[in-house]
């Protein structure tokens, strides 16, 4: 029997603000996080006035479920391929956003789709079907904007089920994003080289992290509790 990673209890969670995000305008000063944690930015320390709040999607249903997902905004757009469950952060986005995903699979098996903006949720979208699709958005989007340019993707694959907090910047922006395990961190409009800082809040093993460019892997980190991740 699959396991099913969707459940009134976790919708209530994620209501609850498990899923946070903040930006900053430019590496002066200090940020924190919202569990209370400070980060270093590239240019010693981040700082600025706070932007809106960042759009994430949870992928959910049964355990292993296969998908091909679509990710737009106003300004960029993203193809992932992975299987439930997972995570998907958009930082730096610019509503409206959207998102569809379609099973890779003949069978029943159940893929659910939640989209997240700031720590409410706006919409669910679940189905069944042999190849099945579910959308979501935030808004209307008339015009999807065109493929990320860089496309910039941080992957946080272990350890599964391990909540964190994390610092996403180039030179010029930082933004804090908190999720769980495993995630996949977008970075839209991303200017130069990047960096990830990322601290566990649990203690469930090493984390194991990606870090893609243009869809070619640059960079990998492994470590515990906290590791960075920079681009070469």
């Amino acid at each position: 029997m699959s396991k099913k990673w969707i459940t009134p209890t976790l919708a209530m969670v994620l209501a609850a603000g498990c899923w946070l995000f903040s930006a900053c305008g430019n590496n002066s000063g200090c940020v924190s996080g919202s569990t209370g944690q400070s980060f270093g930015g590239l240019g010693g320390c981040v700082g600025g006035a706070s932007t809106r709040p960042q759009t994430s999607f949870q992928i959910l249903g049964d355990e292993g479920t296969p998908f091909t997902a679509t990710i737009a905004d106003t300004q960029a757009s993203f193809v992932i391929n992975g299987t439930v469950p997972l995570s998907v952060v958009l930082v730096n986005s610019h509503p409206p956003t959207q998102m569809s995903a379609t099973k890779n699979e003949t069978g029943s098996s159940l893929l659910s789709l939640q989209l997240v903006f700031g720590t409410s949720i706006q919409q669910i979208s679940s189905t069944s079907a042999p190849f099945g699709t579910v959308f979501v958005q935030t808004g209307t989007l008339t015009a999807s904007g065109p493929p990320a340019n860089p496309d910039v993707r941080f992957f946080v694959k272990a350890p599964l089920g391990e909540s964190f907090t994390s610092l996403i910047e180039d030179p010029s922006n930082g933004f804090i994003v908190d999720t769980t395990v495993p995630a996949l961190l977008l970075f839209e409009g991303s200017q130069r080289k990047v960096d990830g800082q990322f601290i566990q809040l649990e203690k469930r093993g090493l984390f194991a992290i990606d870090l893609f460019v243009d869809r070619i892997l640059v960079a990998e980190a492994s470590g515990a509790p906290d590791v960075s991740i920079r681009q070469p």
